[in-house]
């Protein structure tokens, strides 16, 4: 495991006992998509049916640990545990590779080890869909965090609004080319209910503006050098007639810049991209003057997720969906009328930390996802 994370984290954890900065202060205050959701009527689930008395076993499906990104998540849910160890006999956590086949066998090999309550983040939503149905049938509630499955066959989905990120994203590109150009959409790994549902809801706003040609989409799994790969190959057939990128994260966004500066565009010539917790991006943005827009989707809600796995068994009532903070950052001067920045990237970024160091991962200053170690129940 810890030479799989060294691998992962190259760039963040080749510094000998780096300590990140201190970081800039973020939105904290309640979801604005639950503040501003014009609905009078907000689902929730009624959990009394699976209270139980404690201390719990607890399962964690993971679907890889194949970005930085998810090892902060994981490293997230396991702090959260030894937080409550009153009330946490045992977290077992799985690695499933981004394999769905691995996937599926070790939700089933939790499901016999009988525990009280799985978290899943799953590799691919129609997959893992039955494996997450079996669960809940046998009477083992199922807390989804990160990426969900495609039925509601669990009992709530904890995340930072996909749709919310899909919508601000698009939305600023349209007023950052005034209704008309060329966009390229930029995905993650394809299938992933994070990356199908942001550029779903990108889509309800694109579409609203005949002025706005989607040029291609490609998929990056995720991957700054995947991300250059298919933008290369992209800009090779597009080249200047590119206007924006929509980027579903920002994990492969450095590969798409460094893919414009490697086909000769200069610095102020390189256009919008939006980005989300990675602090390589917005470095590059603030050095090659790029437009951005940053909107988070904070691995901390690993964390959350443990939180409201003791407030199932609890028998709390729960939203149907768990939407934690999410803040909105833009590069100064690139406001528009819809997009108003909590803060603007100078003041977010991290400008002597690893570029693929998480900047909302909520683990705290000295936080080394190369070193951690937390003596969780296991």
């Amino acid at each position: 495991m810890k030479k799989k994370l060294i691998a992962i984290l190259l760039g963040m954890t080749a510094i000998a006992g780096y300590s990140p900065p201190t970081q800039a202060e973020t939105y904290t205050g309640v979801p604005r998509t639950f503040l501003f959701n014009p609905s009078l009527d907000v689902c929730f689930k009624d959990t009394a049916q699976y209270k139980k008395t404690g201390p719990y076993v607890i399962g964690f499906s993971n679907a890889g640990l194949g970005d930085s990104w998810r090892v902060v998540m994981q490293h997230s849910i396991m702090k959260a545990a030894a937080e409550h160890k009153d009330q946490v006999k045992q977290l077992i956590i799985t690695d499933a590779g981004h394999d769905d086949a691995k996937q599926v066998a070790d939700i089933q090999d939790l499901i016999s080890r009988e525990v009280d309550l799985l978290i899943v983040s799953a590799n691919t939503e129609q997959a893992l869909d039955p494996a997450v149905t079996r669960a809940m049938e046998r009477g083992i509630p199922v807390v989804m965090v990160d990426r969900r499955v495609s039925s509601n066959n669990f009992v709530t989905f904890v995340t930072a609004s996909d749709a919310m990120m899909g919508r601000l994203f698009a939305q600023w590109i349209v007023e950052k080319l005034n209704g008309k150009g060329n966009v390229v959409i930029l995905g993650g790994q394809a299938g992933s209910s994070p990356n199908e549902l942001r550029v779903k809801a990108g889509m309800q706003v694109f579409n609203q503006y005949p002025g706005i040609k989607i040029l291609d989409t490609v998929y990056s799994d995720w991957s700054p050098v995947r991300g250059k790969q298919v933008m290369q190959t992209v800009i090779s057939k597009y080249g200047h007639d590119i206007n924006a990128v929509f980027s579903t994260h920002g994990l492969q966004t450095p590969g798409s810049i460094e893919a414009f500066l490697e086909a000769g565009f200069k610095q102020g010539e390189i256009p919008p991209h939006t980005t989300s917790d990675v602090n390589g991006p917005m470095q590059m943005a603030l050095k090659y003057k790029v437009p951005m827009l940053e909107v988070g989707y904070p691995p901390a809600m690993g964390g959350t997720a443990i939180e409201v796995a003791l407030k199932v068994l609890a028998g709390a009532q729960v939203p149907c969906t768990y939407e934690i903070n999410a803040q909105i950052a833009t590069t100064e001067g690139d406001e528009t009328a819809s997009i108003h920045p909590d803060m603007h990237i100078k003041d977010m970024v991290l400008p002597d930390a690893p570029a693929d160091m998480l900047v909302t991962g909520g683990m705290g200053p000295d936080y080394n996802p190369s070193t951690y170690k937390v003596d969780y129940p296991h």
